[in-house]
């Protein structure tokens, strides 16, 4: 395994240390085939812990995400770290920018926008001094994965060059896999003159309470939901946040009409900017 930083150097060490938390004890070490058919080690840390220690260490800091641009096919989302939450917006002490593309023939390929979004806290927050720390001090200093969820099931790996999560091949039936395919299809229909799908059926409806769709949204759902009416009507809300933010407030505070999912989806939006 390479040395990392945190091994050679014991001023490294005491980088924001907080007493009772020792991040080597949740650290990944992450196996990477080499072209001499050789395998080199290296220590990570993943995201989940990243904010956990900034948290213990500034509990009064912040961690905004700002989404730069996002299309159908990519998305690039900034990243800002803030010792106090109350500091002016140009007073953060590290800041990160990713972008991550669409990629259709991956499962976690729709994800693109949450991928973008959680590797550029996990970058900020290595700048800050939580996780640099581990990087080989002999070689690159910013590994090339992608964070992922703390605790990928057995046999899920990290592609360490695309950062995807690579699942196992499941065995599926040839009539079971073509009768999967024909629902998918019939479930998603997709407009020929813009390859963005139209809104999938929901666990909710537009009749209810926005009280009672929030816990069911979902960042994915929210940034497609094609909006029905006004002036942004067929655009998607995570387009008509890059467009103009402000659009999500008056869909939230000021919409006369009765579609709550767009109430809800807005919402959920300026919630999750806003963490």
């Amino acid at each position: 395994m390479n040395e990392s930083l945190y091994n050679n150097f014991e001023a490294v060490k005491e980088l924001n240390r907080v007493d009772g938390f020792d991040p080597t004890k949740v650290m990944r070490h992450i196996v990477e085939p080499m072209e001499d058919g050789t395998s080199s080690e290296r220590c990570y840390l993943d995201v989940a812990y990243r904010k956990l220690w900034f948290r213990l260490k500034y509990p009064q800091g912040a961690i905004k995400k700002f989404v730069r641009e996002i299309t159908d096919q990519f998305a690039i989302v900034e990243a800002k770290v803030y010792l106090d939450r109350s500091d002016p917006a140009d007073n953060y002490i590290a800041n990160a920018i990713v972008k991550r593309y669409f990629n259709p023939e991956d499962k976690l390929g729709d994800k693109y926008l949450e991928l973008a979004e959680t590797a550029a806290v996990g970058r900020a927050l290595a700048d800050a001094g939580f996780g640099i720390q581990f990087a080989d001090s002999s070689d690159s200093m910013d590994p090339n994965v992608v964070d992922t969820p703390v605790g990928l099931p057995q046999g899920v790996k990290i592609n360490t060059i695309t950062g995807e999560v690579m699942q196992p091949p499941q065995p599926t039936a040839p009539a079971a896999a073509n009768a999967e395919t024909k629902n998918t299809a019939a479930q998603t229909p997709v407009n020929p003159q813009n390859p963005i799908p139209v809104n999938p059926s929901p666990a909710f409806t537009m009749e209810m309470p926005m009280e009672a769709i929030m816990p069911m949204m979902t960042l994915d759902y929210a940034t497609k939901f094609i909006v029905d009416c006004g002036v942004y009507k067929g655009k998607t809300l995570g387009q008509v946040a890059m467009e103009k933010p402000t659009a999500l407030e008056w869909y939230v505070n000021s919409y006369k009409g009765k579609n709550n999912i767009l109430r809800a989806a807005a919402k959920f939006l300026l919630d999750r900017a806003a963490a």
